[in-house]
């Protein structure tokens, strides 16, 4: 039997099988290999790309960042120092404005108790008396003023005396200041000298008080007042080498005696430049009698509770019980948070009120 017959082929079968399989082999080499797909290694690529790109920026971005931080911060403590500057300026612009209008006021006051008390004629003559005694006035004053915090001055009258030097121990072993408003008729004598002398020497306030402190006589006019007043400044000037600027009048500055010729008197005393002081606190020694020193120290410590106290006590022969006093009246004070001080033009004037005259 023929094989060769039995597995004869047909030629278009055999090239339709060679045309399958060229097929079949493009198909397998073009087919790409397993793996990542190219879409997602694209997307992978460009995020790789914006994550660099964004890192590159971010680090130019760090150091221009703290570059523009230390230059913000030097200009804040550039700033911060020039406010400073400016602030030091403002609160020395400000304590010169405060010590102006302390000046201004000081002035208005000055002008507004001159228009109130001065008696001119409408015309503007003044009385004659201001003429009177052309080396009768207070030397300008140029210390400082007292201000702020508690403060007592203590003032004795009618002195000096056989009990001054007493006073001037107590005052100088305490470490306080007073002031004395001297009257001439008892300081005349070599005693009295001496005396006055010692409280200039201790650094004390030696003031006013008349000459006679007879109130008919000083206050018979205002020529008389300025006559007792300019005797004693310069007699005071004579023995201590000490132009006072403060007086103080016989029984204060408002008594029975004095009503016709305050005003004209504190006119023109204030235009001569002078200062008076009153009370507001006393000893309320000016007895027939001597008044226990306990009493005497209760009283002149009713003060306490003001800003300023100012104490009138007196220094006179009689007046051993208010020495005695004085010790327990300086430590009332200091135990209450005062201070002490002599008077002078810079402290706050104590003076009496008065009514209106219409």
């Amino acid at each position: 039997m023929d094989h060769t017959a039995g597995h004869n082929t047909d030629p278009d079968q055999t090239e339709e099988l060679r045309l399958s399989l060229e097929k079949l082999e493009t198909a397998v080499n073009t087919t790409p290999a397993r793996g990542v797909p190219k879409p997602l290694f694209i997307a992978v690529a460009a995020l790789a790309m914006v994550l660099g790109i964004m890192a590159a920026y971010l680090l130019y971005f760090d150091r221009d960042y703290q570059r523009n931080l230390a230059l913000a911060h030097a200009g804040y403590e550039h700033a911060s120092q020039e406010r400073d500057e400016a602030q030091s300026a403002l609160t020395k612009v400000q304590d010169e404005l405060s010590r102006a209008q302390a000046d201004l006021a000081q002035a208005r006051d000055t002008i507004g108790l001159l228009e109130e008390y001065s008696l001119a004629a409408p015309d503007g003559t003044v009385p004659e008396y201001t003429r009177l005694y052309p080396d009768f006035y207070a030397p300008a004053w140029e210390g400082e003023a007292v201000t702020g915090g508690k403060v007592c001055c203590l003032t004795f009258d009618d002195g000096p005396s056989p009990n001054t030097g007493r006073v001037l121990e107590v005052l100088e072993r305490c470490g306080v200041k007073a002031t004395f408003f001297v009257v001439g008729s008892a300081c005349s004598g070599q005693a009295g000298q001496e005396r006055m002398r010692a409280i200039a020497a201790a650094g004390h306030t030696i003031a006013m008080h008349s000459w006679t402190h007879d109130y008919k006589t000083v206050y018979a006019s205002v020529e008389a007042f300025l006559d007792e007043f300019s005797t004693l400044y310069q007699y005071i000037y004579e023995v201590t080498g000490v132009h006072p600027q403060l007086y103080r009048f016989p029984g204060g500055s408002i008594n029975g005696y004095n009503r016709g010729v305050y005003q004209e008197i504190i006119a023109e005393m204030t235009r001569r430049g002078f200062v008076y002081f009153d009370w507001n606190a006393s000893a309320q020694d000016a007895t027939p009698r001597p008044r226990p020193a306990r009493d005497i120290a209760a009283d002149c410590l009713k003060g306490v509770g003001r800003e300023l106290v100012v104490v009138l006590a007196h220094d006179s022969a009689a007046r051993g019980t208010t020495v005695d006093a004085l010790p327990a009246i300086i430590e009332g004070y200091q135990n209450a948070g005062y201070t002490f001080s002599a008077l002078h033009p810079g402290v706050t004037p104590v003076t009496f009120g008065y009514p209106k005259i219409r």
